[in-house]
C-alpha cells in the first residue's frame, strides 16, 4: 500500500470558494459558496411553497363559503319545519283561511273596507299594468324595440293610422288595388 506523501492543506490555509460579483461602480464582491446556495434553497423554497400556500388559502375561503351556505340552509330547513308544525294545527288553518281567503263561519256577515287613498281596483289593475308595460319595455334591448317601431312605421298609411304589427287581424292588405 502506497502513502500519499502529499502534503496536506492545513484548516488555516484552505482556500476559500468564492463567486465573484462586480457591480456597476467598479467594486468587485467576492459571495462565499455557501451564502450563493443558502439563496438559492430559499429560492427554491419560495417557488415551491407558493403555489401550494395559494392553493391552500383559495380553498380555506371556499370552505368558509360552504360552512356559511350550510348554515344558511339549516336555518331556512328549521324556519320551513317551524311553518309545517303551524300548518298541521288546525286553529292556525282557520285563522289562515279567514285572513288570506275571506272565509267566514256560517252566520257572520263579512266587512270588507277599501282604502280610498289606494284607489279603484280598475285603477289599481291599470297601474299594475302600466308598471308591467314599463318593466318589460325596460328588459326590451334597444336594438328590438326600434326595430319593432320601424316595422310599425312601414305599415301605417300616409301617417295616419298606426297599425300593430303583432295582430294579424289588422295588418293592411298588401297589394289591393284601392
Amino acid at each position: 500500500m502506497e502513502v500519499d506523501d502529499a502534503p496536506r492543506l492545513k484548516s488555516k490555509e484552505r482556500v476559500k470558494r468564492s463567486v465573484v460579483v462586480g457591480g456597476e461602480d467598479g467594486k468587485v464582491r467576492a459571495l462565499s459558496l455557501r451564502v450563493v446556495s443558502v439563496i438559492l434553497v430559499a429560492v427554491l423554497a419560495i417557488i415551491i411553497v407558493t403555489p401550494t400556500l395559494g392553493n391552500y388559502l383559495d380553498q380555506q375561503q371556499e370552505l368558509r363559503e360552504l360552512n356559511s351556505s350550510v348554515e344558511e340552509a339549516q336555518a331556512r330547513i328549521a324556519a320551513l319545519e317551524a311553518e309545517s308544525r303551524l300548518w298541521n294545527d288546525d286553529e292556525y288553518v282557520r285563522a289562515q283561511a279567514r285572513e288570506r281567503l275571506g272565509y267566514v263561519k256560517p252566520g257572520e256577515v263579512l266587512y270588507t273596507v277599501e282604502d280610498p287613498s289606494e284607489g279603484t281596483a280598475e285603477e289599481q289593475r291599470q297601474a299594475l299594468a302600466t308598471e308591467l308595460e314599463y318593466n318589460r319595455r325596460a328588459a326590451t334591448p334597444w336594438f328590438t324595440t326600434m326595430w319593432d317601431s320601424v316595422t310599425i312605421a312601414g305599415y301605417s298609411d300616409d301617417g295616419e293610422e298606426v297599425v300593430d304589427p303583432t295582430d294579424p287581424g289588422s295588418t293592411p292588405d298588401v297589394g289591393e288595388n284601392e
